[in-house]
This record gives structure tokens, sequence and C-alpha cells, in this order.
């Protein structure tokens, strides 16, 4: 029994690293100035999460912005990203190359959209993968806005290529758009379904007439993924979809190992993960940034939020408007009310002779 313990720990330690100290790791970034500035610039949450990491007590969290781009870069390592997207889509997908992710449509304000991560594939298919933390933020009208985006660059590149060759463009040269959206924390219309962690949605007809309108759409709400794994006797993924949805949104010890068991093949990207506690300025650099498009996200949560807050008071205050208006109104027909009876009464006693009385 002893020896199996000790078998595990190993297991644990050539992936994680040796544990070090709280203390030995708050050396080492006090020893850098700059790592140790960028440190103390970070969100207490944040600087829990570095410190845990780099003792060997937890993993690297893949859905910070940079650390995701940086794992599942197209241009450094194609086949991760090829891997995950084809067992999303349920077909066999190669990237030929990593699109530019700002908008060329620019307003005054810069670019109109700026993507995660956007590649095309062999066939032609435009797909965007993005990140987002806060699902209050990546609305169903703003899911619509990139896949409006993503068909007009296809439609701008297509015509241009035709034009360069002197050919004829086409709509039917033109192919799907996909966008991919992992919400870490979804909002409540996905707490419907608890059952359900992939949404696929395409626009459809009501009467069953079938045209391909390009437009694709899945969303995976990973807090939901996350309980569905826990509610399970075994809290393993059931295939190599729900391996990888795992190896993002968990950097728990005990789901890292139990990941490994069931695909030994994550093993050596954890040690490659795992190799960035030695590489602080590339870590602390990828938590900065995070805490930066943290920042920008939580700006936008707000504002949206008091907008939301400001529209409640505006209806509050409309309502109440309303009301007054409804008791000015029934004062006002009250009075009339009086008025008439008053005069009723004048009527009645002028007939009765009894006007001066």
């Amino acid at each position: 029994m002893k020896s199996n313990n000790c078998g595990i720990f190993s297991k644990k330690e050539r992936i994680f690293g040796p544990e070090k100290s709280r203390n030995q790791v708050m050396e080492e970034p006090k020893a850098a100035p700059w790592v140790y500035g960028e440190f103390q610039r970070l969100s207490s949450r944040l600087q829990e999460e570095f410190l845990g990491f780099c003792m060997g007590t937890k993993g690297l969290g893949i859905t910070y912005d940079p650390v995701f781009k940086r794992i599942f870069n197209p241009e450094y390592r194609p086949e991760r990203l090829e891997e995950f997207l084809s067992l999303c889509l349920g077909q066999k997908v190669k990237i030929i190359r990593t699109v530019p992710n700002e908008s060329e449509r620019l307003t005054e304000e810069g670019s109109l959209l700026v993507m995660d991560i956007l590649v095309q594939l062999a066939s032609g298919v435009l797909i965007n993968i993005e990140i987002q933390r806060i699902g209050y933020l990546f609305p169903g009208a703003r899911c619509a806005c990139y896949g409006s985006d993503l068909l007009m660059r296809q439609y701008s590149q297509v015509r241009e290529e035709r034009r360069r060759r002197g050919q004829r463009f086409s709509y039917h040269d033109m192919k799907d758009v996909y966008i991919i959206v992992l919400i870490q924390e979804s909002t409540p219309e996905f707490q419907k379904f608890p059952n359900d962690y992939l949404h696929y949605i395409k626009p459809e007809s009501s009467t069953g007439l079938e045209l391909d309108m390009l437009q694709n759409y899945l969303l995976i709400p990973l807090d939901i993924f996350r309980q569905i794994l826990q509610n399970r006797d075994k809290r393993k993924p059931e295939n190599k979809l729900e391996a990888w949805l795992m190896f993002i949104s968990s950097n728990r010890p005990e789901d890292i190992m139990s990941l490994i068991e069931a695909y030994p093949e994550f093993e050596e990207l954890y040690k490659e993960v795992f190799e960035f506690r030695y590489q602080r300025r590339e870590l602390i650099g990828m938590y900065s940034e995070a805490l930066r498009i943290m920042d920008a996200n939580m700006v936008e949560y707000m504002v949206e939020q008091q907008k939301k807050e400001m529209q409640k008071q505006e209806k509050e205050i409309q309502k109440q408007k309303e009301e007054i208006q409804k008791q000015k109104n029934k004062i006002q027909n009250q009075k009339e009310e009086i008025q008439n009876q008053k005069e009723e009464i004048q009527r009645l006693k002028a007939l009765l002779g009894l006007e001066g009385q």
C-alpha cells in the first residue's frame, strides 16, 4: 500500500515538478525586481493562483486568454487546436493559416471586432474560438455580430481572389463560418439545461426549408460541464472531447491526475504547461495580461450592469409616474363627481322650491 502511494506521488511530482514552500516561491520574484513589481500589481486572487502554480500545488488556469492562446497557438502547435476542433465539429479539420484577429472594418474608436483565435481550414471554412470568463459579456447578439463579421471577411477575400484571377464571383464560393465560445461562468439561460454542455446553433426555417445559411455556433458552458463531471460516480472524461474540456476548465491537481490516468497522452502536455513554473518572466507576463483583460471585461461588465440597473430604475420611475397619473386622474374624477353631485343637489332644490333655504 505504501509503495503504491509513493508511486502516485512520484508520478505527480514528475508532472507538477517538486513542491516548494510559499516562502521559497516568494523569494524568487523578489530577486527579480520587474517580476516582483508585476506580481504586486496582480489582484489577491491572481497572486494566490500564481503562487499555487509555482509551488506545484495546483495547475495553470487555461481559461485566461493569454494562457489559452499560448497553449493552443495554431502557428506553433496546430495539431492541438486541430484535434480539439475536429472533436467539436465531428469531422477531421486541417488548419492552413491563422487569420489576423482584428476586423478590417474600422470605426472612429478603432477595430470593430477583435477575436481571440481565428483560423482558416483547408476547406476554406473560417473558425473563431473565443474564451469568455464572464458569460454575460458574450450574449447571442455578440455571437451574431461575430458570425456576420466572419462572413464579410470571407466575402471580401473571395471576391478579391476571383478578381485577381479574372473570374466571376459566386456566392456558391462562400464557405461556412463557425463561432465556438468557451464560457467559464455561464448565464441563467444555460442553467436551464443542466445536463447539456454542447449547444450547437444554426439558422433553420419554420417549414423545414433547407438553405445553407453558413453561420454556425457552438457554445460550451464549462461550469456546467464541470458540474456534470462532478456528479458522476467516476469523475473522469468519457471521451476525448471531454478530456480536452477537462484540461481547459480545471486546474485542480486531482482532476489533472484523473485526466492523465484516463488519457495518458495528456501527461506530456501538462509537463509543458508546468515548465512555465521556471519561466517566471513569461508566466508573470501572462498573468499580467490576464489581469488587464479581466479588468477591461470587468469594466465592461460593470457598465452593462449599471445600464441594466438604470433601465430597471427608469422603468420603475415610469411605473411610478403612471401610478401617480392614475391617482391624479382618480382624484380629478372624484372632484368632478362631487361637483356633479353638488349641481344635482342644487337642481333638486330648485325643483322643490328650496333653493333659497
